[in-house]
């Protein structure tokens, strides 16, 4: 399964949006319906909120016109590509390689993935507003989960195409708080601060709203959006994030109904969404199999030497990166959620599942918030040590011996590298955070400080004349 070229930019938001279906949970409100009566009571508010998940899960269909989740070509190997760890198997295509522009292909992916949810977002919250037949707390929830989705939606375009490390730049997000219509298509960036700003607005009004549990764990709860929180603050980078970062992580660990799974591997090998770390989960169609395809069948996307060198000696290299017997013979392919046999390969339902939010992001974050405050590094090194732990290492000789805050740093950042290779961007993220000449160490590939920021994609500079690309491009 080659990489999927149904791209959209943000120019093709309006039509797309009148045209959109509404099969399965594809319920999505055109501009008509958004002026009229798409929403009429709490089951139709439902069925529309269940279209904002559907863009935050990539539902669409396969070659087959099979209905699947496509979360993993987003959120997974798209990222896992950035920060080294993973490379297209017929090789080049220039994020590996960190050879982009503005005109690569793919270079979209986050550009088209974020303005969907933020568009569906905003097409419900619009819908929804004037409604009085619904009940106050329904209606609240209901609001908080669409804010969360679009804050997630956002932060995923900031931290991707925005300079999200330097909160006085320019060069933040196009801010879209309203349907797309006409008369708003063509918009200019707003600043990071700016952008900051109406992220974490949302995210506030999404923690104060949610439930602790939700119906789903598919679904957000006030947990998740703390963790979203987090996510986004560790990013900005600032002092005081540090100290709310430490604060929000220590209320998710101490008071959240999600403990760590025994064995890291049991979440991915065998019970996927059910497991009580996962915070938030992607439920995949029944009838999909795509993503074990992939990764296993396929092998189009596999683990590169980087990745290999980087789980040397770790328990986890055993089950996560594995030679494989398929269609065109034996190759090294990334196992992490397929549990089957790797000479015999055939299809596993739980490898088509995937996770937005697990606990062990919590224990990290507040390990490297701890480390960047300058605080405890004992703290700090319990916390990595007590994730290690649960992915199966129990040689800690490397985190005892780490006598400084770089050291003890870099540790941390390669862990969340190893423990989210592959699932919510979150290695990528991580990596970046790192100092630039240490960076620099683990991807030679980044030459210059612009290429931590994806370009904003060729036709939406062509469409859109109010919007600056990122320096550098």
């Amino acid at each position: 399964m080659k990489q999927n070229k149904n791209y959209i930019i943000i120019l093709a938001l309006f039509s797309w949006a009148i045209t959109a279906c509404s099969k399965q949970l594809n319920v999505y409100p055109s501009s008509s319906e958004v002026d009229g009566n798409v929403i009429t009571d709490v089951k139709s508010a439902a069925t529309t909120l269940n279209g904002v998940y559907y863009r935050f899960a990539v539902g669409g269909v396969d070659y087959n016109n099979v209905p699947v989740s496509s979360w993993y070509q987003v959120n997974e190997r798209f990222a896992s590509q950035l920060s080294g760890m993973l490379s297209y198997t017929y090789g080049g295509g220039g994020l590996g390689e960190h050879a982009y522009d503005a005109k690569t292909p793919g270079i979209d992916n986050i550009w088209t993935y974020g303005y969907s949810i933020v568009n569906a977002a905003n097409g419900f919250l619009k819908n929804i507003a004037p409604l009085s037949n619904i009940s106050a707390d329904t209606k609240k929830q209901m609001i908080a989960e669409a804010k969360f989705l679009r804050a997630f939606g956002n932060a995923e375009l900031l931290l991707f195409h925005g300079e999200y490390a330097d909160p006085a730049s320019a060069y933040g997000i196009i801010i879209r708080n309203e349907f797309v219509e006409p008369k708003n298509l063509y918009l200019a960036r707003s600043s990071v601060a700016e952008s900051y700003d109406s992220i974490l607005a949302d995210i506030d009004n999404a923690i104060s709203g949610l439930p602790s549990l939700n119906s789903s764990i598919a679904h957000a709860n006030a947990w998740t959006a703390k963790l979203l929180k987090a996510r986004v603050l560790i990013n900005r980078g600032t002092a005081a994030d540090m100290d709310k970062v430490i604060s929000l992580t220590t209320d998710i660990i101490d008071n959240g109904p999600f403990v760590l799974e025994g064995s890291v591997k049991d979440i991915f090998l065998s019970k996927n969404i059910a497991s009580k770390e996962v915070m938030m989960g992607i439920q995949p169609y029944p009838s999909q199999q795509v993503k074990w395809q992939e990764y296993v069948y396929y092998n189009d996307y596999g683990p590169n030497d980087f990745m290999q060198e980087l789980f040397a000696g770790d328990p986890r290299a055993a089950w996560q990166i594995q030679t494989v017997e398929g269609p065109y013979g034996a190759s090294i392919a990334d196992t992490k959620y397929y549990p089957g046999s790797v000479t015999d390969i055939t299809f596993t339902p739980v490898s088509e599942y995937a996770y937005a939010f697990r606990l062990t992001e919590a224990y990290l974050l507040k390990a490297e918030a701890l480390i960047a405050k300058g605080g405890s590094l004992d703290a700090a090194k319990t916390l990595l040590k007590t994730v290690l732990s649960h992915a199966g290492v129990t040689d800690f000789s490397d985190v005892d011996a780490a006598d400084s805050g770089p050291q003890l740093q870099l540790l941390t950042i390669q862990e969340e590298m190893k423990n989210f290779v592959d699932e919510a961007s979150q290695d990528w993220f991580a990596v970046r955070r790192l100092p630039f000449s240490t960076l620099q160490t683990l991807l030679p590939s980044i030459k210059d400080k612009h290429q931590l920021v994806l370009p904003i994609p060729d036709a939406e500079i062509v469409a859109n004349k109010a919007v600056k690309q990122n320096p550098g491009y």
